[in-house]
């Protein structure tokens, strides 16, 4: 029974932190967002220039521990790791849930949001297993050498970082936003008729003789005109149903939100996204200026949707002699919408059909037939998923091979 549980729960955590770890890994940048919250929560902005390295450093280092879990490779070291990885979190998300400086710990990314209350009990359960692995530790025993077992750590070390270079230099691998390729917009920003609307509660200070009292809805002393009203609060009680996009908005500098008509045209629609239009180079810009005028010449849409001033978006068109028409959007919005500053956004009819890092930008006589290039895109993508994927799956058929008949205790 006793090497049943041991089993259980080497495979429990190390499957966790597999998952963990790999949906990290897919989206740097995301992570480097949630870096930069926790920094700006807990008045440590001093360490915002190391949001990217610790993002990359935190996706390997769970994903590498859960991978040798997993596959009984130096048992005893990462059974160690894994419970300081756990005391250490379980307290950080304890502290997140009783005084919620930050909404979302962001532990798996956003393929699965949960609350911070559902984040500690989470962790909980795990670190009652990780904490029976490291008080059994000493009985935990690999069948490889150490050889191999340095190899193998050492090759999937290797594997994760290049996931998660190459989805910094590109754009994740695989996308859990509401954004993602083949996502309906204006569907996502539905709210159904019997969704759970927001709960407030509200309480009324109001004095009488110099003593003040508060006093809720239901015991308000509506027919005592004695009573002098001093201030209202309101609380948030319960948030109801949001929309997976809810500030989704762009917002024309003459027209105003013109979001509901450009998501009904019918005709494919590139959006430049933007955050900080300052940050757009040279090189970048003359390649979105050739793409939008092969977009005006196929009778599409095409603007720059930008968080920036319309000041600073005026200059961009003055220092590189562009003719970008800008539209503004929400900072946090844009971030989520495509994980590159800038990015490329193909949308018709509503439905995201392509999105390109600016490292990738589609050459301008290829978009054409946008819908027929971002088609081929989507494959050569799957492709190189594909790839890391038979990359991870030698490794590991290369360890089993090379399985000796003993086991070492580490």
């Amino acid at each position: 029974m006793w090497k049943v549980l041991r089993f259980f729960s080497r495979i429990f955590v190390g499957a966790i932190f597999i998952f963990s770890g790999f949906v990290k890994a897919v989206d740097p940048v995301g992570g480097a967002v949630k870096f930069h919250d926790y920094f700006q929560a807990f008045h440590m902005e001093w360490l915002m220039p190391l949001n990217m390295p610790f993002s990359i450093a935190l996706a390997s280092l769970e994903f590498t521990i859960g991978i040798l879990l997993f596959f009984n490779v130096f048992p005893r070291k990462t059974a160690i790791i894994s419970f300081i990885f756990m005391i250490f979190f379980t307290l950080l998300t304890l502290v997140l849930a009783i005084f919620n400086p930050v909404s979302d710990c962001g532990c798996f990314g956003d393929a699965i949001k949960l609350t911070n209350w559902q984040t500690f009990w989470k962790n909980i359960v795990i670190l009652v297993f990780a904490t029976y692995l490291f008080w059994k530790r000493n009985e935990l025993t690999s069948p490889y050498s150490i050889n191999i077992q340095r190899l193998f750590s050492t090759l999937i070390l290797i594997y994760i970082s290049g996931i998660a270079f190459y989805s910094l230099r590109h754009l994740p691998l695989l996308d859990f936003r509401p954004y993602a390729i083949g996502s309906h917009i204006p569907s996502g920003m539905k709210i159904p008729e019997d969704a759970p609307q927001p709960e407030y509660k509200t309480t009324f200070i109001l004095e009488k003789e110099g003593v003040r009292k508060e006093f809720t809805e239901d015991n308000y002393p509506y027919e005592d005109t004695t009573w002098t009203f001093i201030e209202s609060k309101t609380k948030l009680v319960s948030e109801g149903y949001r929309p997976p996009i809810y500030d989704f908005v762009l917002q024309h500098p003459e027209e105003g939100n013109i979001t509901d008509r450009l998501m009904e045209t019918g005709k494919p629609l590139f959006l430049v996204i933007s955050p900080s239009i300052t940050e757009l180079k040279e090189k970048t810009a003359i390649q979105l200026a050739e793409i939008q005028q092969t977009a005006r010449e196929t009778n599409s849409d095409f603007y720059v949707v930008t968080s920036s001033t319309l000041d600073d978006a005026e200059k961009i068109n003055a220092l590189y002699k562009t003719n970008f028409e800008f539209l503004q959007g929400d900072q946090t919005n844009l971030k989520t919408i495509i994980r590159s500053n800038p990015g490329l956004l193909l949308i018709i009819d509503g439905t995201v059909a392509g999105k390109w890092h600016y490292n990738d930008l589609p050459p301008a006589r290829e978009i054409e037939q946008p819908l027929s290039y971002a088609l081929t895109q989507q494959k050569d993508k799957k492709d190189n998923l594909l790839i890391f994927g038979h990359a991870v799956l030698l490794v590991l058929l290369a360890l089993f091979i090379l399985k000796p008949s003993k086991t070492i205790k580490q």
